[in-house]
């Protein structure tokens, strides 16, 4: 059945327009044998009324609702914290130095030292009686002797140069050098330094 959604009328069949011209109807049904006109909306309403029904049912006659077998996972047992002795940091620090941070003199070097030496020991006068300064240039042969002596004047008086040259005269010999080394040119200053004559090789 149709039932028009302007003056409610019922029609057996839907008609294009009712008697009041509206064209807009809503399907109806019936309870068979009753001549009762059940609309969707009241199907519905009784079907929500038998679900509220039948939870209060539940509710009331204390049936719980049924529950998934979930397995519980055994507790852990706690780790216990262990407090051990700590020894001072004083008595862990290494202050020495690792092996590739000490410096390894190379021959050349070592060499250079022992000419220094060498030269100092020959110096006549250590402490100075002239303030001065200059360069001197000299190559060692095969068999640790001096050639090609030079002096180069920088500063100070004829007392300081003359004591250089001496030194150099009086270093007549030294060690043979570094292989590869014999007849190489070596420079070195010469100054003064808190009253006493220094000789640095380059």
């Amino acid at each position: 059945m149709f039932k028009c959604t302007v003056c409610q009328k019922l029609h057996k069949t839907k008609v294009d327009y009712c008697d009041c011209g509206n064209d807009e109807f809503v399907a109806v049904g019936s309870v068979a044998g009753s001549g009762l006109s059940v609309t969707p909306e009241q199907v519905l309403s009784w079907g929500i009324f038998a679900v509220c029904i039948a939870l209060s049912g539940w509710i009331w006659c204390g049936v719980n609702p049924p529950q998934k077998n979930v397995q519980q996972k055994p507790l852990e047992p706690k780790a216990t914290a262990v407090v051990s002795n700590i020894p001072s940091i004083d008595a862990i620090w290494d202050d020495s130095l690792p092996d590739s941070a000490v410096e390894v003199q190379s021959p050349l070097s070592a060499y250079k030292s022992k000419l220094e030496n060498s030269l100092y020991s020959n110096l006549e006068t250590p402490d100075v009686i002239d303030a001065g300064r200059c360069r001197i240039e000299f190559k060692v042969n095969k068999s640790g002797k001096l050639t090609n002596r030079r002096l180069i004047k920088e500063e100070g008086g004829n007392l300081f140069n003359n004591e250089v040259i001496r030194m150099m005269k009086n270093t007549a010999r030294v060690d043979v050098p570094p292989n590869g080394y014999a007849g190489v040119k070596f420079t070195a200053d010469v100054f003064t330094e808190n009253g006493v004559i220094k000789v640095k090789l380059r």
